[in-house]
């Protein structure tokens, strides 16, 4: 599985006319209705790279697909403990607006969790069923912000994940029924590589 990830991603670079890197920042809580004790926010944050960014002033319309890593969740009990999820998702078709230099994106995602912390807890009566490697997320991003000049983007960023699977309470042990939205507002900067 890895050589596939690294042929693909060498083919991406090889064939890519563009190539850019984005960072983000913010907070992430659950967004959906919850029992959760006292529920609160972490820091969220991710890193990506993406390909077919050619920064063009007369295309208004266009598109990209980019691989990231990020990590998000939430805190309970009115801050004392967290939930901790990290992830690799693929972005395969990001859409984007830009006119006079004011970008608006949209971001489908597929994510494949690879590690958390603070999952099975009884103070906050979660419990966690199946073997958690296999869990995938799906989501949303949305960016609005201001190409500063041709290599430089900053904006806003809303990211909203939900778990496919995994978060259910205990008085409802056997119903698979609690996938939360998990997700919030922050920042992103980009930066298109010369290429």
């Amino acid at each position: 599985m890895q050589r596939i990830i690294l042929a693909f991603l060498l083919f991406c670079v090889v064939q890519a006319n563009a190539i850019y890197i984005s960072t983000s920042i913010g907070d992430s809580r659950i967004q959906s209705h919850n029992k959760i004790y006292e529920p609160g926010g972490i820091i969220h944050y991710a890193f990506e790279i993406g390909f077919l960014n050619a920064p063009n002033p007369e295309n208004i319309l266009d598109y990209k697909f980019a691989i990231g890593i990020d990590r998000f969740g939430y805190s309970h009990s009115d801050g004392e403990k967290s939930v901790s999820l990290w992830e690799v998702y693929l972005k395969p078709v990001v859409f984007s607006v830009t006119k006079h230099s004011v970008m608006f994106e949209i971001a489908p995602y597929l994510g494949k969790l690879l590690y958390a912390s603070g999952l099975t807890d009884n103070d906050n009566q979660l419990l966690f069923h199946g073997d958690f490697i296999s869990q995938f997320t799906v989501g949303n991003e949305y960016r609005l912000g201001y190409n500063i000049n041709e290599r430089f983007f900053v904006g806003l960023t809303a990211n909203y994940h939900r778990v496919l699977y995994g978060f259910h309470h205990n008085e409802h042990p056997y119903v698979r029924g609690d996938n939360f939205l998990i997700g919030g507002w922050g920042l992103n900067f980009q930066y298109n590589l010369p290429w």
